[in-house]
């Protein structure tokens, strides 16, 4: 969906294809430091060669490592931004229009790597306002307040039982909101 959204754009860019690795970023939450280090210096290797100007990621967990912990292990020649963040770029300087309306009562989820670690609230929220028909609604507890979904960091691989309890009260929130949809910027919350 992306590559489609970058296409209509007209936006020059690129994909990795068979040559993208994971990020590192549950071996890092995990307590991995090695194995993360070795990931983190091969692909901050590989992105500074590629020339580009902006890394974009789906992913708040890849986000947040790539923009926070990357930083730690070495220096990188390029700006990361998360695909919510790019998107609303694309809709103020006119690349990107959204003109079909989509009835629906929404509310976000703020992802725990994207949120409360990165400190990004507004770019997701920004862009579902800017859908023609989308109804808007905050969870209670939401932005720096919001509770995990239970599934980051290792948690569910750990502890199924406890995150499962997580991602119902989470979910139970959500339905308070009377929501037909929840919508979340993170694959890791969106599974």
């Amino acid at each position: 969906n992306t590559i489609n959204i970058l296409e209509h754009s007209q936006t020059d860019f690129g994909i990795l294809g068979n040559k993208e690795r994971c990020c590192g970023s549950v071996l890092l939450r995990m307590g991995d430091r090695e194995s993360f280090a070795t990931i983190a210096q091969e692909n901050i290797k590989q992105f500074n060669e590629l020339g580009i100007k902006t890394l974009v990621t789906s992913c708040s967990g890849c986000f947040k490592t790539i923009k926070e912990d990357y930083a730690k292990v070495g220096g990188m020649n390029f700006d990361i931004k998360h695909t919510a963040e790019y998107l609303v770029e694309l809709i103020k300087s006119g690349k990107l229009e959204l003109k079909h309306e989509v009835k629906m009562k929404v509310t976000y989820h703020d992802p725990c790597h994207l949120g409360r670690h990165s400190g990004v609230y507004d770019a997701p929220r920004e862009l579902l306002r800017s859908i023609p028909g989308i109804e808007f609604v905050e969870m209670e507890r939401s932005r720096e307040f919001s509770r995990c979904c239970g599934a980051g960091g290792g948690l569910k691989a750990g502890y199924p039982d406890i995150q499962n309890k997580i991602s119902q009260q989470r979910i139970s929130d959500a339905l308070a909101t009377g929501a037909t949809e929840l919508v979340s910027a993170c694959p890791f919350c969106y599974q």
